[in-house]
């Protein structure tokens, strides 16, 4: 009973060390998958973020539950960095702002302050230059200096910008703090600092640095008032606490208040941990935050359902603007940068290698991703799509203003302009009103943006025609002889030159001369006398203020326009998209209407009419020139880089013109040496035979040469070519786009939608023709006879060389022909030839669906092919006719002024004896061959 009694026990210690070991090995397993959690799992592949800790930017625990280290702002960069890749993710250009990029060579050449890209260092947000600009890393005394890395924040450039890049690391790649907390670097709070653009004046051991703040994207609570009010305190890296609604912040750098930090507890669970509302798609609403405003004054864009198809449609913007796995292109797919997927704007080069990386229109409406409608678009010409960008036709107008002149000359006297500086730039929207952009924007909401309609403006970009706001300006530049670009002073010392003047008007007295010259209340500088004394001023102030005008000169840039003064100027490059080399063109892509009021619903004649806007709408070319400062307007169709004559093509359709023209040229100058020498001869004929041919003319015996079917057919074919060619003149117009008088021919009666009408009609005929000929060939037995004999033989050339001697009098006698002479001959399989092509190339433009299934690798180029072998062959046919077959029916001098064969068929036996004299030898030799 013992032994039985210490084996159960010692069985049940077995199992209880069992259970143990299990147990322990089950929590070390635990733990290692919790250890790999931290290490790997993300946000991104879970989900969800799981309840997490705060740290602090020394990597330490804030836990204001148990009051550990609570009185310090946390860090995105260490709290979030500890399951995300933060130095990967903000490599993203929403981060860099353009700081880890070189300018472009057009941007080096032409602005001589840029030293990147992006808004950091670039040309900033403003639509024209004289905003400010970022100072070089090194200088040589505070004159140079305009705006520092660390004005960057404080210029409210830092409310949109979310943190990293420019607003936590130098030039040289160092963190702000650290370097300037080091003894080593011997830097100071707010001291010169050796006049280092990065450091200059700069408190960055106060303010801290701001690095990326995730939640300002992924937490749709996210306040950003609060914290744009961090940044106006100097509150740099307490922002985070306050705009995530973490904790409350009191105090100011800016003021000297100590800052305090208190947590909001509720956020917190009792391990000392926060759960937010995260979400891994930001928001319409978060991206309207900083884009919103921006867009209304470049693009004339508020984001409203009511105006955009898409937003209306539920759409977000990261459907379109991807990134990571719902990223559209591979460049950007999967990967943890946190780059976007933007377009390719004319004005924007940062991340130029990630262009068009944006899902794009055709992604949707031709390939079908999300479920998005199929856009079949049938009636219009292929290379319309290829020449066309889609948002021309769907973005017909908008309805909002935008700033589509910005001066920055002279002093604006509107209300409510804030800061005070802004006062030297002066807007004019699209129907060139002056604008008070700065007074509403001061004012107003993006939901409080007034209606101001327009039409876009149409240019030429990257191969395809895009509506954009191509913005004018007029500023005061630095020219110096012999270098390329200009550079521009500082926009705080224009202003303090004004408001000298302003407060005393013996100061800067030229300025006097500025006048409102159009009546809209706001003076500008548009007269010689005007230049001149704005010129003048300008060079005076900035002597004034020591700045070292050494071999260089002030100059007024009016566009491409640099002006020395009131009388002479000089003009710069700039591309046919730009309506100045130092403004910004901006292509609209947002605000897409309906179908059902897209350009082209009307027809062709939306655009192909001298009536219609689209190559004839006046487009402001200077925004103010001469007395009455009037703009001076130019026509669309020049921004588009048309001039009125044909397109030159340099792919397979140039070589098909060349070819067409080629041969067009050889033919019809042999048959005009042919027609010559024949009317010649023949002339002479007619007069040795005048009585004879008289007594012949008399003779009333006839046989039918022609059945009923050839005179029909030839009766439609006649039809069908008057159709086509009385159509094709008026469509011919639409060749030379930007041409008035091919605009008022295309318009003519129904215009172009009547006369396609008209022309397809005449196809339509030609086609059935072309079948009843075919059939009527081949199962008719003198169609068969008729085909065969018609076919080119060795006696055909021998009868054009033996004609040939006959008409330069080597031979005494005509050659003898049988029922077809080789005249006849070529003037049937020329007109064979010319319905091959002009039905296939036809029938490829008109239905150009069926022609992709067919041949799925129809592109662009070959639809440009078929309109060139169409409109060629088109004119070589109508010459032909014209000349050739004219001639021989009608004018030559045996038979003009003419004959009504074509109409019965019907030819005198004398004539046809004389014609064809080896006719019915030749059918009998038909029929017995038979």
């Amino acid at each position: 009973m013992k032994t039985l009694k210490s084996k159960i026990l010692i069985l049940s210690v077995l199992i209880i060390l069992v259970f143990l070991i299990v147990m322990l090995t089950g929590k070390s397993g635990n733990e290692t998958v919790n250890n790999n959690f931290k290490k790997s799992e993300t946000a991104s592949n879970t989900g969800v973020c799981p309840p997490f800790n705060l740290y602090d930017e020394d990597g330490n625990k804030i836990d204001p539950v148990n009051n550990i280290n609570s009185d310090v702002p946390y860090s995105p960069k260490q709290t979030c960095g500890k399951c995300h890749d933060y130095d990967k993710i903000t490599k993203g250009f929403h981060f860099q702002q353009g700081k880890d990029e070189k300018p472009t060579e057009i941007m080096s050449k032409r602005y001589k302050w840029v030293t990147s890209p992006g808004n950091y260092g670039g040309n900033w947000c403003s639509p024209a230059p004289l905003y400010r600009y970022l100072a070089k890393k090194n200088n040589s005394n505070a004159k140079e200096i305009d705006m520092t890395s660390f004005e960057f924040v404080t210029a409210t450039c830092g409310y949109c910008h979310p943190g990293s890049g420019p607003l936590e690391f130098d030039r040289d790649g160092i963190r702000y703090d650290k370097k300037i907390k080091d003894t080593v670097n011997k830097l100071i709070s707010g001291a010169d600092n050796g006049f280092d653009g990065d450091y200059f004046k700069a408190r960055w051991d106060e303010t801290g640095v701001i690095e990326a703040d995730c939640m300002l994207c992924h937490l749709p609570e996210y306040d950003y008032k609060h914290r744009n009010a961090m940044l106006d305190s100097l509150n740099f890296k307490w922002a985070a606490t306050e705009g995530s609604g973490l904790g409350k912040i009191d105090g100011s750098i800016k003021s000297k208040i100590p800052v305090k930090v208190t947590y909001d507890l509720s956020k917190f669970d009792k391990e000392g941990k926060v759960s937010m509302h995260l979400v891994r798609e930001p928001r319409n609403e978060t991206c309207l935050n900083c884009h919103s405003k921006p867009n209304w004054k470049k693009r004339g864009t508020d984001f409203s359902p009511r105006r955009d198809v898409h937003l209306a449609a539920g759409m977000k913007c990261v459907d379109c603007h991807g990134a990571g796995e719902n990223a559209p292109s591979e460049l950007i797919r999967g990967k943890e940068e946190h780059q976007f997927g933007k377009g390719d704007d004319p004005s924007g080069n940062v991340r130029n290698d990630l262009d068009n990386t944006v899902r794009t229109c055709e992604n949707c409406h031709i390939e079908g991703q999300r479920n998005a409608p199929i856009a079949k678009h049938s009636w219009l010409p292929p290379f319309h799509l290829d020449k066309i960008a889609c948002v021309t036709c769907h973005i017909p107008t908008k309805t909002l203003k935008s700033a589509l002149v910005q001066v920055s000359d002279v002093y604006n006297t509107g209300p409510k302009i804030s800061p005070p500086p802004k006062r030297i730039w002066t807007f004019y929207d699209p129907n060139m009103n002056y604008w008070n952009h700065y007074g509403e924007l001061n004012m107003f909401t993006a939901k409080d943006i007034p209606y101001n309609e327009f039409k876009p403006t149409l240019a030429r970009y990257n191969g395809k025609i895009y509506p954009v706001n191509s913005v004018n300006s007029a500023w005061p530049g630095i020219y110096k002889e012999g270098e390329e670009g200009l550079d521009q002073p500082k926009m705080k010392d224009i202003y303090q030159m004004w408001t000298l003047n302003r407060e005393d008007s013996t100061k800067y007295s030229l300025l006097s001369v500025i006048k409102d010259d159009n009546g809209d209340r706001i003076p500008e500088v548009n007269t010689p006398a005007e230049i001149d004394a704005f010129i003048k001023s300008v060079t005076e102030h900035l002597k004034n203020l020591g700045y070292d005008l050494n071999g260089k000169e002030v100059v007024w840039v009016n566009n491409d326009r640099v002006y020395k003064n009131g009388q002479e100027f000089f003009t710069m490059e700039k591309f046919e998209y730009e309506s100045s080399p130092y403004a910004s063109v901006y292509k609209f892509s947002h605000n897409v209407t309906s179908s059902n009021s897209a350009l082209g619903i009307n027809g062709c004649t939306d655009c192909h009419s001298d009536k219609s806007d689209f190559f004839f709408a006046d487009v402001v070319k200077y925004p103010f020139e001469g007395s009455k400062g009037e703009p001076v307007l130019e026509k669309q169709f020049n921004k588009m880089g048309y001039d009125g004559t044909p397109k030159v093509y340099s792919n397979a359709a140039r070589y098909t013109g060349i070819f067409f023209t080629w041969l067009a040229v050889i033919v019809l100058f042999t048959l005009f040496i042919h027609i010559i020498l024949d009317f010649t001869t023949r002339l002479k004929l007619r007069r040795i035979k005048k009585n004879e041919i008289k007594e012949e003319s008399l003779i009333e015996n006839t046989i039918q040469r022609f059945n009923i079917h050839y005179v029909v057919q030839h009766f439609l074919i006649m039809i069908s070519v008057i159709i086509l060619i009385l159509s094709a003149v008026f469509l011919w117009g639409l060749r030379y786009s930007g041409a008035v008088w091919a605009a008022s021919l295309t318009d003519t009666l129904g215009g172009v939608d009547f006369w396609r009408i008209v022309h397809r009609i005449g196809a339509v005929l030609l086609i059935f023709i072309s079948f009843y000929h075919i059939i009527y060939s081949l199962l008719h037995p003198e169609g068969r006879r008729d085909f065969i004999l018609m076919l080119p033989g060795k006696k055909d050339f021998k009868d054009l060389i033996h004609n040939l001697l006959w008409f330069t009098g080597k031979r005494k006698e005509a050659p003898k022909f049988g029922r077809f002479s080789y005249f006849e001959k070529f003037d049937y399989w020329a007109v064979f030839w010319g319905c091959v092509i002009m039905i296939v190339s036809g029938l490829a433009m008109w239905l150009p669906e069926i022609v992709k299934l067919i041949i799925p690798s129809a592109s662009p180029v070959f639809f440009e092919v078929m309109k060139e072998a169409h409109s060629h062959e088109a004119i070589l046919a109508l010459l032909a006719i014209l000349i050739w077959h004219m001639y021989n029916v009608h004018l030559r001098p045996d038979r003009f002024p003419g004959t009504l064969f074509w109409m019965h068929g019907k030819l005198s036996k004398r004539e046809n004896e004389i014609e064809h004299p080896l006719e019915k030898e030749e059918i009998l030799k038909f029929k017995n061959n038979t």
